[in-house]
């Protein structure tokens, strides 16, 4: 059969068109699939190393951050007591005593070395109603929950910050330090004596030459757990033991909150 030099035209086009589907389906393609595999690769890896650069220039400063971490670590422990033995906090309690006016203590005892759970929380005022105040609220507008910051003096704003923090606080996890309380009943000849003695506990400054970093008297971690006192003098009596009595008195537990020295990080280790 004779085949035109048309129909051989045809032919040799079909067939380098075929050649060419055929090419592209063989080599263009998978290349394509292998550019676009390359490209996603290439994305993953820029992304590693923009880490580690980010991590190269945060290794950079880490020392300061572990020293400044330190450093907060160190002042806050400096405010708590280190681990006390009976016979420490002994006399830690004598030094407070001895600081006060005119008191006087018997049945001291001191529990043992143990742990307490702190938490921050917040003080919320107790709201109740009554058919007046009802009435009130529905005659005169009441003061929006909603804050005005911008409103706010520089001390309304001190204060709002403070409340804020202490509520975020409030939510944080409970934290375990070490503890040891010393309960004992204190005298003294006047009340105001014994009110004085408990904010001297409260400041929990014990020795006027132990400072901080602000080169003022420190004052440590003491916890009044518990605090009990009579309101009426105790009256005289012709018995000598009674007239020994009187006075005021006032029972109370101490607690003495320790946290053991935060470690130096930087520091060499003797050989």
């Amino acid at each position: 059969m004779k085949i035109s030099k048309q129909e051989r035209i045809l032919i040799v086009v079909f067939l380098v068109a075929a050649i060419i589907g055929v090419g592209v389906f063989i080599f263009v393609l998978p290349n394509f699939n292998m550019i676009d595999t390359n490209n996603k690769q290439l994305a993953t890896v820029k992304k590693e190393y923009s880490d580690i650069l980010t991590q190269l220039e945060h290794e950079s400063t880490i020392d300061t951050e572990i020293s400044q971490a330190y450093e907060d670590g160190k002042n806050l422990a400096e405010t708590f007591y280190n681990d006390l033995t009976e016979y420490e906090a002994d006399e830690i309690m004598r030094q407070f005593i001895a600081k006060g006016k005119n008191i006087t203590v018997d049945g001291l005892t001191i529990s043992n070395f143990t742990t307490q759970a702190l938490s921050v929380s917040v003080f919320t005022p107790t709201e109740v109603t009554y058919p007046l105040k009802d009435f009130a609220n529905t005659v005169v507008e009441q003061e929006s929950e909603q804050k005005d910051i911008s409103s706010m003096s520089t001390r309304e704003l001190v204060m709002y910050a403070k409340q804020v923090t202490a509520t975020l606080l409030a939510a944080s996890d409970q934290v375990t330090v070490g503890s040891i309380t010393v309960s004992f009943t204190a005298h003294s000849d006047k009340l105001q004596n014994l009110h004085d003695f408990v904010d001297l506990l409260y400041d929990g400054i014990y020795n006027d030459k132990i400072k901080g970093a602000d080169g003022k008297p420190l004052s440590k971690a003491t916890y009044l757990s518990s605090v009990d006192y009579q309101m009426e003098e105790k009256t005289a009596s012709t018995d000598e033991s009674a007239a020994a009595t009187k006075g005021f008195e006032m029972d109370l537990s101490v607690s003495f909150l320790c946290i053991q020295p935060v470690a130096d990080p930087f520091a060499v280790k003797a050989e």
